[in-house]
């Protein structure tokens, strides 16, 4: 402890050079715990909206042709009959929940003389399961809607907003391209998925084909599959059941699209990892620099300070004294630096996540946080930066003589 509160006078001694040395360590901490911080925060964000679909599930979409199959020749449109949830259904037995998706994308939705555009979707009672859209007011579409064929809509955040404003909708007669719905829903928009659907209009598939689609084909389809599952097997075995199925090529990537979450999912957990790593690699280089500025202001103040050590040798001060004295200011300089640095940061992460997060009103940046793990780390490479920052201004000063301290003061 001594030879700390030494280092302390000392470095209280020289004041402004401590200070410079010690601004490339803060500055580097404080970089570091806030690139970590919105860091965390996007991988949070990313990570929720995955969340709002079922992990297991496979959302499957029609394409056109670009080379000739068994029956489709090249550029033919792949449309889906339908029969062909029950088919999957029956063919995989791990499936859970299973919808179809069919869409009207440029319809005109109107209310008392207001008019909004709107995608109308027409979807099965098991949709709602797979993308995990969740209800704010009223209920979703249900099975006995589906099968009486009722004319009745959840409706996005922004189109209620339009049409209705602060107006009750639940129960109202909303009309899409001249067809009378009943709203019985509003879906909540608090993700960037479901923000894409604040001016959909959702209504039963069968209601769809009635007002929308005569001709009974699905252009898309989705299904959850139970939490054993293997996706790419069934992903994999789906592609070629419908190439037979429709008469495409299965080497065809162009005639159907499957977006498979669980694999996406995991893709973006690894390119957080990545991004991770690259934010400490940027982190502990701006450290190096801060190291290497210690050691030159380090060098500077032992070279000052020959006089000194030549008589602390003199009267009987060891090399390994001398180095620890040197190696503590050194380690001092790097251990207040960096508490600083640290503080701040998270001081201006826990601000921005209180403050600029919000005004930002974005759903792709979650909560910032700091985790522990990270404080650890940082708190060990301080403690290390300090001990490489002093090594050679502590080795420089044990090799100074009393003779060299003498002709140091003879020069001077």
């Amino acid at each position: 402890m001594k030879v700390f509160h030494s280092a302390i006078q000392s470095i209280s001694q020289n004041g402004l050079r401590s200070s410079m040395a010690g601004f490339g360590i803060a500055w580097g901490i404080f970089l570091l715990v806030i690139f970590l911080g919105i860091g965390n925060g996007v991988k949070d964000g990313v990570m929720k909206m995955f969340n709002s679909f079922a992990q297991k599930s496979l959302f499957v979409y029609s394409g056109q042709t670009s080379m000739a199959g068994d029956r489709l020749g090249e550029n033919s449109q792949i449309l889906f009959d339908g029969s062909i949830i029950d088919e999957i259904k029956a063919r995989y037995g791990s499936v859970v929940f299973c919808s179809e998706e069919m869409s009207s994308p440029s319809s005109m939705a109107s209310y008392r003389g207001e008019t909004v555009a709107v995608m109308v979707k027409g979807i099965g009672a098991d949709y709602f399961n797979v993308k995990i859209l969740e209800v704010n007011d009223g209920r979703s579409i249900g099975r006995l809607d589906d099968l009486n064929r009722r004319n009745v809509a959840v409706i996005g955040e922004g189109v209620k907003q339009i049409l209705f404003g602060k107006q009750e909708c639940l129960g109202r007669m909303l009309d899409v391209d001249g067809s009378l719905f009943k709203v019985i829903g509003i879906l909540r928009s608090d993700n960037l998925f479901s923000m894409q659907e604040r001016n959909s209009v959702y209504v039963p598939s069968s209601s769809f084909m009635d007002n929308f689609n005569s001709d009974g084909k699905i252009s898309s389809f989705c299904m959850s599959l139970s939490a054993d599952t293997d996706t790419e097997e069934i992903e994999k075995d789906l592609k070629g059941y419908l190439a037979w199925r429709y008469g495409f090529s299965p080497y065809d990537e162009r005639a159907i699209y499957v977006s498979n979450i669980e694999n996406q999912t995991e893709a973006f957990e690894s390119l957080f990892h990545i991004l991770e790593v690259l934010i400490w690699i940027v982190g502990i280089c701006l450290l190096l620099s801060g190291i290497v500025g210690v050691c030159n202001v380090m060098l500077i103040i032992v070279k000052e300070r020959t006089n000194e050590i030549g008589i602390r040798k003199a009267v009987g001060a060891t090399s390994g004294s001398i180095i620890s004295m040197v190696m503590a200011e050194s380690v001092t300089i790097t251990f207040i630096a960096g508490l600083i640095g640290l503080i701040l940061g998270s001081l201006a992460v826990s601000l921005a996540d209180r403050v600029v997060i919000p005004l930002l009103d974005s759903e792709i940046v979650d909560d910032l946080r700091i985790n522990l793990p990270a404080v650890v780390a940082a708190f060990v490479i301080l403690c290390l930066s300090g001990v490489f920052a002093g090594l050679l201004p502590a080795l420089k000063a044990s090799q100074i003589t009393p003779v060299d301290a003498i002709r140091y003061e003879n020069r001077g």
